[in-house]
Parts: structure tokens; C-alpha cells; sequence
């Protein structure tokens, strides 16, 4: 008789459609929570264009008429966006608008618009390059030089005569304080020094055609622990800095 040697064969482990189907739909939920915290953290491009599209969107459906861009959008972190938008017919209308989960919360367009910071920082900006280039064509090079609307930020844009769009004229400024700032380390600064510097600035302005309303000056001795011996003179009309010994 012959006999036939048999082996007893391991049980199959079992692979069904059912565990196949868990463990895909598993890394495809690992998979997005990759890419939830990713963008969550990080920003992703699909909810950065979305915020972009839908802030021009709100923008020109509550100011119509201004043709609104994006021009710039930064992730804050949890899907919260700042985006910077932009009118197309109106320079100083320029704001930023807030979304988060893809819902504007609020904007800038108070602050810089209808409180005319964007004309002012355009005005002060056009000044101060205007005073820089008359400055240092007279010779002068002051430290630090700097514009504050009104007498030195007194009042209002609407009371220092800003309009909105309003066009930069060096001959009719709104009133503005020029501010200058000078370091001395070798000896200690005198009021000798600071009624010199503001005279030579003032004629450097009225030979640039600038008429500055006011001005003030300070002048720093860092050689030492002298801080009694700065000199701080201001705000002083122009009459005033011409009255000066």
C-alpha cells in the first residue's frame, strides 16, 4: 500500500475587503490631518486664494465704485488671513481686510481711509524726502530727520487741512512740524548749536521753496552720563526760529 505524506498547511491570514477598505480610508484621514495642521499653521494656497478673491469681493460691494485689488495676503495662523486691498481709482484708499475660516471679521478702512492715515503717511513721506534732498544740498546731514503733522501731531488730519486723494504741493503743505535729531560725542551740545542748526535749516527750506509751520530740534551728547546737557528746543513757528540769536 502506498501512502501519500501530507503536511498540515498554516492557516491563511485573513485579508478581507473590509480591512482594506479601513485601513485606506485610515491613511486617508492621517493624510488630512497631515494637511489640516499643515494649513492650519502654515496657510494653503486654496484658503489664501479664497480670502483673496472674497475680500476684493467684500470690499467692492461695500465701497463700490473703486475697482478694488489684492495686493498682498499673509496667513495669521488657523486659517485667519490679513489681506491688503487696494483701490484702482482712489491712491490713499488702501485697508486691510481680516478673514477667518474664510469670513471677513473686520477691516482697516475706518483707521486709514475715512480717518485719512493714508494721506497723511503719503503727505509726511513727500515732505520728509522734499526736506532730506534740502538739507543735504545746503551741506546739512542731520542724524534723524522727521515730519509730524500739525504742531508736533496736535489736532486732527481733518484740522492739518488733509483731504482725501488730496495732491502733494510743496508751496501749500498743511501745517507740519520738522523734527530733527543730532548726536554729538565729542563735546557737549550747546543751544548755540541748536538755534544754528535750526536757522540753516530753515533757509535751506525757503531757498527748496518748503514753508514748514513749525519746528523743533533736539541735540544729544552720548560721550557720557550727561543727559541733563541735551538740548530740546520746540516746537518753534518759523517766525520764532527766525527770531532766534
Amino acid at each position: 500500500m502506498n501512502w501519500k505524506k501530507t503536511s498540515a498547511r498554516a492557516p491563511e491570514r485573513p485579508r478581507t475587503k473590509g480591512r482594506r477598505a479601513a485601513a485606506l480610508a485610515g491613511g486617508i484621514l492621517i493624510v488630512l490631518l497631515i494637511l489640516f495642521v499643515a494649513g492650519y499653521v502654515l496657510g494653503d494656497p486654496v484658503s489664501l486664494a479664497w480670502a483673496r478673491h472674497h475680500a476684493m469681493d467684500y470690499a467692492n460691494e461695500q465701497w463700490p465704485g473703486n475697482d478694488f485689488t489684492a495686493v498682498y495676503a499673509y496667513n495669521e495662523m488657523g486659517y485667519c488671513y490679513r489681506v491688503r486691498v487696494q483701490s484702482m481709482t482712489s491712491q490713499d484708499t488702501s485697508f486691510d481686510v481680516y478673514l477667518s475660516w474664510g469670513v471677513v471679521r473686520s477691516t482697516t478702512y475706518e483707521e486709514e481711509v475715512t480717518g485719512l492715515n493714508n494721506t497723511r503717511l503719503r503727505i509726511t513721506a513727500a515732505a520728509r524726502q522734499d526736506m532730506t534732498t534740502a538739507l543735504n544740498n545746503a551741506g546739512m546731514n542731520p542724524d534723524w530727520l522727521d515730519v509730524a503733522p500739525g504742531k508736533d501731531w496736535e489736532g486732527t488730519p481733518q484740522d492739518w487741512g488733509l483731504t482725501l486723494d488730496m495732491s502733494y504741493d510743496p508751496g501749500c503743505l498743511p501745517p507740519l512740524t520738522a523734527c530733527f535729531y543730532l548726536t554729538y560725542t565729542d563735546r557737549l551740545p550747546t543751544e548755540a548749536d541748536a538755534n544754528a542748526l535750526l536757522k540753516n535749516a530753515k533757509a535751506a527750506f525757503d531757498a527748496a521753496g518748503l514753508d514748514i509751520a513749525y519746528y523743533r530740534v533736539g541735540l544729544v551728547y552720548t560721550g557720557g552720563e550727561k543727559y541733563e546737557n541735551d538740548i530740546y528746543l520746540g516746537p518753534l513757528t518759523a517766525a520764532e526760529v527766525d527770531a532766534l540769536p
